[in-house]
């Protein structure tokens, strides 16, 4: 069984910037993300024009796991990534060949992120709750995805070993909600657009949100170690315009006392992020992710680490 662990090889010291840049013609940024609602900051980012605004034409290309994106990146078909980061990403930082740039989702309290649905046969048999899934089959996307760190996460919490949990790799989001309506595993840890579209469309039933059981910091946007070396403003250039991005989401859906509460812009960011992400506006709406609307890490326990390694733009 794979456990993910933060460890201090991501990245050296911080690079400050002041001032946006002077772009004369546009240079190309290929930025990888997950078709979830943690990616509608950088959506936004480019429907805003902050993007364009930096002398970045970007283009987005979505993925069906975050493991492929990150290897992506490092053959040099991408230039950056924003999703959670998975054992891919580490082994490729454990490389000194990945840095990371700036936060992206959280799994945090209030807000739905990673969600753990029951078949509807397990459910009527009795998986009701997080800690039923011990001796349960319970499918992810890929081993060392993020899906599979929550399992760790919900087993410390609950006292049982995660080898006591039969995780499965289903490879693919649209597999695994195949997988769940024709009951042929107990349960899956899947994005909240799936999560929430298979109990809206009785495939399984929603135990509840991984964040509310144990929050900690999902994802990451992140760059090569060439890219972050070799180009430095164009890193800065990326992350100003995501940052900008950040704080649209969060003025869209977040309060100032960082619950969830819509603002004077949600129905027209959810216009936008609907058309991106290909889900209903109401079903995006339900599940809205959270982010941090400076693009700061969590410092905590098991993510102490990664604050102090971020190559923020401030």
């Amino acid at each position: 069984m794979i456990r993910l662990h933060r460890r201090s090889f991501v990245i050296g010291a911080a690079a400050i910037a002041t001032s946006p840049a002077l772009s004369q013609g546009r240079e190309k940024a290929r930025i990888g993300v997950l078709p979830t609602m943690g990616a509608g900051p950088m959506y936004l980012a480019k429907a805003n024009g902050h993007f364009a605004a930096e002398g970045l034409d970007v283009e987005i290309t979505k993925f069906d796991n975050a493991q492929t994106l990150a290897v992506s990146l490092a053959a040099g078909e991408l230039e950056f990534g924003a999703t959670s980061l998975a054992v891919g990403f580490y082994n490729l930082a454990a490389q000194g060949v990945m840095r990371i740039i700036a936060a992206q989702a959280r799994d945090n309290p209030g807000f739905p992120n990673n969600g753990l649905v029951a078949s509807n046969e397990a459910w009527e048999k009795g998986l009701r709750a997080f800690r039923d899934i011990k001796g349960k089959s319970v499918g992810v996307s890929t081993l060392g995805s993020a899906p599979h760190y929550c399992i760790g996460l919900i087993a410390d919490k609950y006292g049982f070993p995660m080898s006591s949990v039969d995780v499965q790799t289903l490879k693919t989001n649209p597999n695994i909600v195949a997988t769940i309506a024709a009951n042929r595993i107990d349960a899956v840890i899947t994005p909240n657009t799936f999560a929430l579209s298979i109990d809206r469309n009785k495939q399984g039933k929603l135990i509840g949100w991984v964040g509310d059981e144990a929050a900690w910091q999902l994802g990451a946007a992140y760059t090569s170690t060439k890219i972050a070396d070799g180009r430095r403003e164009f890193v800065n250039r990326f992350v100003r315009a995501y940052k900008r991005g950040m704080v649209d989401y969060a003025d869209a859906f977040i309060g100032a006392d960082g619950k969830r509460r819509d603002g004077a812009t949600a129905d027209a960011t959810l216009a936008i992020l609907s058309k991106d992400l290909d889900q209903p506006a109401e079903l995006l709406r339900a599940g809205v992710a959270y982010v941090d609307r400076e693009a700061r890490l969590r410092s905590e326990e098991h993510t102490s680490e990664l604050q102090s390694l971020a190559y923020l733009v401030c």
